[in-house]
This record gives structure tokens, C-alpha cells and sequence, in this order.
């Protein structure tokens, strides 16, 4: 079957969760994800998409732009593109100039789908990645970016303070060992939760670059065991575990007004017009 190219890249892997101390608990799923990139034109690329993947609109999969960023309707892939690029820009990270951006996430199944975690990769002129932003989502409607700046050839691997609440089986205190790593068909994630230097849970993902055309789609439908709603399925499935062992319980803490965090790079009292290049209604 005949591959399509266009501005997508289509993976399969695997997402690991841990939970470490007094109570353990540990789950593995298997997933698709999609790399897209935001800066590419809707032009004639959108015609050689897979006839069972589309954008905005519904198929066996497919991918809407208002899920990500500012979430609000009549978002397009350019608008999420400067929304990223304004939150990373500031006076003092001139020279490090978003060219390019692309968004890691998983798609929706027959319309249906949630991601507790997107990751943006963004490059210079020169195609040189300098710049990661972790999108977290929590299944109360919150969403947090951390923006990370200290990337390396082997991947970018940062602290920052936890800053929104996740999950009902966590509280907000403590830090976040961050780390990404994009190349040769292979994508590494990792989020690393420590409390007093204490690492308590561990999420990861390793992912694999597959040909994008509809045998691979329909395949992974069938092997990987897809259906619609499955993560957000299983993250309930799984508290339901969590709660049947007794892990402690923390209520839900009043929304946090800061919806990004920087890396040392960037200085965290300039003032980020994140809506800068486009109007958002």
C-alpha cells in the first residue's frame, strides 16, 4: 500500500504509568499518536491525508485544533501556531526564533478522545529544536504549559515546580523532572513526580514511527485495541483501583490563574502577550 506524505507523522507505542511508595500501583497502555505540523498552509496537503484520518471534522480518527491551546471554537493549526510561539517569545529569548512547531498528541477515535498530555516541539530557522512545551490537561477542564528551554542533542530534561492539580490521589506540591526526546522515527517522553526529593510516580511514553496510510490506521484500530474514550476511560478505571487500595484522597484546589511556567531561560516577570499575532474570539 502506497504511503501517504504529508504534513502529519503517524505513531504507535506505548504509555507507562507508576505509582511509587507505601502504595504502588503501576498500568501500561497501548496507543496511536499523531505529530502535526502547525505551520504547514491548508492547501492541497489536506488532499492526500488517509481516507480514514481528517482535521476538524469526523472520521475513524481525526484531530481539531480547539482541543489544544486556548481551546475556544473556529481555532485553526495557524492560530495554535501562534499561540505557542507567543507564549515562548520574549525580550530576552529573541535569538532563539520560532520557525517551525510541531504538536505530538493523540487523535480522536470515531470523535471521541482526551490528552492528559501534548508535547509542542519547536525549531529555529535552521531546524535545530530548541524548545519543548508540555501541555497537561487534568479531567476537571484545567490545562497547564511548561515550557521547556534547556534542549540537548540527547533530549531536554528540566525541573519545575508542579503547578496544577492532576489527579485527586496527588496534591499540587512538589516538582517535575520534564524530559523529551525526538528523532530517528523514535519519540521518548517522561514526566517524573518528586515530593522532598522523593520520586512517587513516573509516566512515560515511547513511541514508533509508522507509515501513514489506512492500512496502518485500520490496523492499529484493531491490534492496539482502540476504541473511542479509551484513555479517558482508563485513567477512571485505574482511580477506581487506586481508591479500592485507599490512597488518600486530596479536594480539588481553587484554579490556579498562571497557565504556563518557563524554563530558566526565560525571564518569568516579562510580560508574554500570548494573543499577540492573532485576535482570538
Amino acid at each position: 500500500m502506497t504511503t501517504t506524505k504529508t504534513f502529519i507523522q503517524f505513531f504507535s507505542g506505548v504509555i507507562y504509568h507508576q505509582r511509587i511508595g507505601k502504595i504502588e500501583h503501576f498500568f501500561k497502555n497501548r496507543i496511536n499518536a499523531i505529530l502535526i505540523d502547525l505551520k504547514t498552509q491548508e492547501n492541497t496537503a489536506t488532499k492526500k491525508l488517509p481516507y480514514f484520518f481528517s482535521i476538524e471534522k469526523f472520521n475513524f480518527l481525526h484531530w481539531s485544533s480547539k482541543d489544544h491551546g486556548p481551546r475556544i471554537n473556529n481555532l485553526n493549526r495557524r492560530d495554535l501556531y501562534d499561540f505557542i510561539r507567543n507564549l515562548i517569545t520574549s525580550p530576552s529569548n529573541k535569538s532563539n526564533a520560532i520557525h517551525s512547531i510541531k504538536l505530538l498528541t493523540f487523535p480522536k477515535i470515531l470523535g471521541y478522545g482526551f490528552n492528559p498530555l501534548s508535547v509542542y516541539f519547536c525549531y529555529d530557522v535552521n531546524h535545530k529544536l530548541i524548545h519543548f512545551v508540555f501541555e497537561v490537561r487534568n479531567t476537571f477542564g484545567d490545562m497547564h504549559h511548561y515550557v521547556l528551554d534547556n534542549v540537548q542533542e540527547k533530549g531536554s530534561n528540566q525541573e519545575t515546580k508542579k503547578k496544577m492539580f492532576v489527579s485527586p490521589f496527588y496534591d499540587t506540591k512538589g516538582t517535575y523532572n520534564l524530559y523529551a526526546n525526538y528523532r530517528e522515527k523514535k519519540i521518548l517522553t517522561s514526566v517524573k513526580y518528586f515530593r522532598s526529593n522523593n520520586l512517587i510516580f513516573s509516566a512515560s511514553m515511547n513511541l514508533n514511527e509508522l507509515a501513514f496510510n489506512n492500512k496502518n490506521i485500520l490496523a492499529s484500530l484493531i491490534t492496539l485495541k482502540n476504541f473511542p474514550g479509551k484513555i479517558w476511560i482508563n485513567i477512571h478505571l485505574q482511580a477506581f483501583f487506586l481508591w479500592l487500595k485507599k490512597v488518600e484522597l486530596f479536594k480539588i484546589p481553587e484554579e490556579e490563574n498562571i497557565k504556563f511556567s518557563f524554563g530558566k531561560k526565560i525571564k518569568k516577570n516579562e510580560s508574554i502577550n500570548i494573543t499577540k499575532r492573532r485576535k482570538f474570539k
